[in-house]
């Protein structure tokens, strides 16, 4: 497949799918390919434009996008496996790191471990995931950490395994198959679908379900020298990514010793001044201090709370405490000249 392209030289941003390898060793856990190599005579300034004829793969089958069908499953998990095997500086270099997502969509929530090992200087694993509307984050032994999840930011949005695939165009079929109980197309490629012939060697195939359209099985191995991957680096660098547990149950669990994540409960329609955080919601209300206690009394249970024990009201403040399996909440409410504040603070069960 020949298509001719109007190339500009400048600052462009690069699609995520396109084949750009890490600087083995990687310095990040995130699998950012780098960009392709610059050319020292680069303009200082504005953009130079030239048409260029790049050639594709020979075959039907395109797919630019590798992260299709996946929000149509219920639950997968996906396995990514990025390695790499040659020298640097001359000197042998060899590194691998293994990314795991669990994902499920009701309640929406994700989990990735990463493992490190070989030519790394940070081997320590990661943990992260999101659990309602929290993001959870725990780097080798330090501790765990929780924000509220930034718009645009998610674990889906940057670091999706499938997102670090390369899409291809002019891939060839090679007949249908079965991958882990899933029936799938089966393609084969080499460096011409991913565009860059003139700059590496490259062998792949992927299997994309049959029904949804989605990746089941990927595997890449690129090899190239110092203008591909930079830093007097060559070798060879492999994908190799499954999809499994398809629309079939997942378990997200959190290390015990992170913290509360954000509080589900609702501030009153009324509410001001508020302040969202992971393990409290705080704001202020024109409602009185018997009003936002009855509020949450009648509101709590609705949302599948339990109170624990005899609510304690007086005229200045209220304590309202509920429990949800392994969670607790507790409502705080004080009053103070002609304004009401509603402290809600998350917690756990102590054994």
């Amino acid at each position: 497949m020949l298509i001719p392209l109007l190339v500009s030289l400048g600052c462009q941003p690069q699609s995520n799918n396109q084949p750009q390898p890490s600087d083995p060793p990687q310095s990040s856990d995130q699998p950012q390919p780098t960009n392709q190599p610059q050319s020292s005579n680069e303009p200082e300034s504005g953009n130079k434009t030239f048409d260029a004829e790049v050639v594709f793969g020979p075959g039907p089958f395109n797919l630019p996008e590798t992260r299709i069908g996946l929000s149509a499953l219920s639950s997968y998990r996906a396995t990514l496996i990025l390695s790499f095997d040659g020298t640097q500086a001359g000197q042998p270099n060899q590194w691998s790191k293994t990314y795991v997502m669990l994902a499920t969509q009701d309640p929406a929530a994700r989990q990735l471990t990463i493992e490190k090992s070989g030519d790394i200087s940070d081997r320590a694993p990661v943990f992260m995931a999101e659990v309602e509307g929290t993001s959870y984050e725990r780097r080798g032994e330090n501790a765990c950490l929780a924000n509220a999840i930034e718009e645009g930011n998610s674990l889906a949005e940057r670091m999706e395994p499938a997102l670090f695939l390369t899409g291809v165009i002019g891939a060839e079929a090679a007949g249908n198959e079965t991958v882990k109980g899933v029936a799938a197309n089966h393609y084969t490629f080499d460096e011409r679908a991913l565009g860059q012939g003139n700059l590496i060697k490259a062998t792949g195939e992927l299997w994309v379900a049959s029904e949804g359209g989605h990746i089941v099985k990927y595997g890449l191995t690129t090899t190239g020298d110092a203008d591909y991957f930079g830093e007097d680096t060559e070798g060879a660098l492999t994908w190799d990514y499954q999809l499994t547990d398809e629309n079939k149950p997942v378990t997200i669990k959190l290390p015990q010793d992170c913290p509360p994540g954000m509080v589900t409960a609702p501030p009153m329609p009324d509410a001001t001044h508020i302040q969202n955080a992971p393990g409290a919601l705080i704001f202020d209300t024109a409602s009185s201090l018997t009003d936002a206690a009855a509020f949450y009394q009648e509101q709590m249970p609705t949302l599948g709370w339990k109170l624990d024990g005899e609510p304690s009201i007086n005229e200045a403040t209220a304590l309202i405490n509920f429990t949800q399996e392994d969670k607790t909440l507790s409502v705080i409410i004080t009053t103070e000249a002609g304004v009401t504040t509603v402290r809600i603070v998350a917690g756990t069960v102590q054994p």
